[in-house]
C-alpha cells in the first residue's frame, strides 16, 4: 500500500469540499424534480444508471484498460465488498435513520462518520490521530450543530414531530459506521492503485443492478413519460443536470484520496448543510438565522483550519526530505575523499 500521498493536500481538499458543495445543491435539486412530477423511485434510480454509463463511456473513450482492475482481488472488494455490501448497507441505514430520528439529529449522526473515519484510519491504514484532527472535528461538529439547530440557545428551533428513540439512535450510529466504512473500501481501493473511473464503474454498476432489482423499471419509464408530457424538456434538462452534479459528487470525493486521506474528505462534508442553508435561504426563501451564520463561518475556519495544517505538514515533509538528501550527499562525498 502507497500510504504517502500525493504532495498537494490543498487541491485534495478542494476536491473533497466540492464534492461537499455538489452535495449541498441536492436539496434544491430534488425539490424542482419533485414540483415537475419526478417520483423518489424514478430520482433514485436515474443517478446510479447515468453514472454508470457515463463513467463507463469516459473509459471507454479515454483508455479500455480502466475497466481493468490491476489485481483480481480488487474485483472482489469492489463488486462483492462495496457494491453488494457496504453501499447498500448504507443505503438501508441511511433511509432508516431519517425514518427514525429528527431531521437535524439525523444529519448529525450521519455526518458523524467523520470522527468514526479517524478512528477506522488509525486502526485500518495507521494514519496517525493527530492534534490538528482533533482540532478539525471540533470546529466542524461546532458549526454542524449551530447550523442544523441542535443547538439554538433559546431561539426557536424547527418543530420536528419525531420523537428521539433509542432504535432511531441505533440507526444514527449504523449510518455513521456504514458510511465511514463506505469511504474506507474506497480508500483502500485509491490507495492500491485503482483509478478512481474504475471504482465508479464498478460501484455505480452493483448499485444499478441492485435498484432495477428492488424497484419497479417499468414504473419509472412511465413517471418519466408522464413528467416530460406535463412538463416539456425541462424535465430532461434538470435531471441530467442532477445527474452531473451527482457524478461530480461522487468521482471528486473518491479522487481526493489520491492528496488526502479519507477523514479529512470527510470532515470537508460540514460545508454540505452550510451550502443547503444558504441556497435555501436564496432559492427557496427560507430562514437562516444569526446562529446558523454561526455555524456556516465556524464550518468555514474548519475548512481553512485543515488547509493551512496540511500545508504545514507538506512543509516539514520536504525540509525533512531535503535535509535527508543533502546528508546522503554530504556522506557520499566523505566516502569518495576517503578512496
Amino acid at each position: 500500500m502507497n500510504v504517502n500521498k500525493k504532495h498537494g493536500a490543498g487541491f485534495g481538499i478542494f476536491l473533497a469540499c466540492s464534492s461537499a458543495v455538489a452535495t449541498g445543491t441536492f436539496g434544491i435539486f430534488l425539490h424542482y424534480m419533485a414540483e415537475l412530477g419526478l417520483s423518489d423511485d424514478t430520482v433514485t434510480l436515474i443517478g446510479p444508471v447515468f453514472m454508470f454509463f457515463a463513467f463507463l463511456i469516459i473509459a471507454l473513450i479515454k483508455d479500455r484498460r480502466l475497466l481493468k482492475a490491476p489485481k483480481k482481488l480488487y474485483y472482489f472488494t469492489m463488486i462483492v465488498v462495496s457494491g453488494f455490501v457496504l453501499y447498500p448497507l448504507y443505503n438501508f441505514t441511511y433511509v432508516r435513520v431519517f425514518a427514525n430520528l429528527p431531521m437535524a439529529i439525523a444529519s448529525l449522526f450521519h455526518f458523524s462518520n467523520a470522527i468514526v473515519l479517524v478512528f477506522l484510519m488509525r486502526i485500518i491504514f495507521k494514519q496517525k490521530i493527530t492534534k490538528d484532527k482533533i482540532i478539525c472535528c471540533v470546529l466542524a461538529i461546532a458549526g454542524i450543530l449551530l447550523v442544523l439547530q441542535v443547538i439554538t440557545f433559546g431561539t426557536v428551533a424547527p418543530e420536528d414531530n419525531i420523537p428521539i428513540t433509542a432504535m432511531g439512535i441505533f440507526w444514527g450510529v449504523a449510518v455513521a459506521c456504514s458510511l465511514a466504512l463506505v469511504y474506507s473500501i474506497d480508500y483502500f481501493h485509491i490507495n492500491h492503485d485503482v483509478p478512481v473511473i474504475t471504482t465508479q464503474i464498478y460501484a455505480c454498476l452493483c448499485s444499478s443492478l441492485i435498484l432495477f432489482l428492488t424497484s419497479n423499471p417499468a414504473s419509472v419509464v412511465q413517471n418519466i413519460s408522464e413528467a416530460v408530457s406535463a412538463n416539456g424538456i425541462a424535465v430532461i434538462l434538470l435531471a441530467i443536470a442532477y445527474c452531473a452534479v451527482l457524478m461530480w459528487s461522487y468521482y471528486s470525493i473518491t479522487a481526493c484520496y489520491n492528496y488526502i486521506d479519507a477523514s479529512l474528505g470527510a470532515l470537508t462534508f460540514v460545508l454540505e448543510p452550510s451550502v443547503a442553508a444558504v441556497l435555501g435561504f436564496f432559492i427557496l426563501s427560507e430562514t437562516l438565522n444569526p446562529l446558523q451564520i454561526l455555524g456556516i463561518a465556524i464550518a468555514v475556519c474548519a475548512i481553512v483550519y485543515m488547509q493551512y495544517a496540511e500545508g504545514k505538514r507538506e512543509k516539514l515533509e520536504a525540509e525533512k526530505s531535503t535535509q535527508a538528501a543533502d546528508n546522503s550527499d554530504s556522506n557520499i562525498l566523505a566516502e569518495n575523499a576517503l578512496k
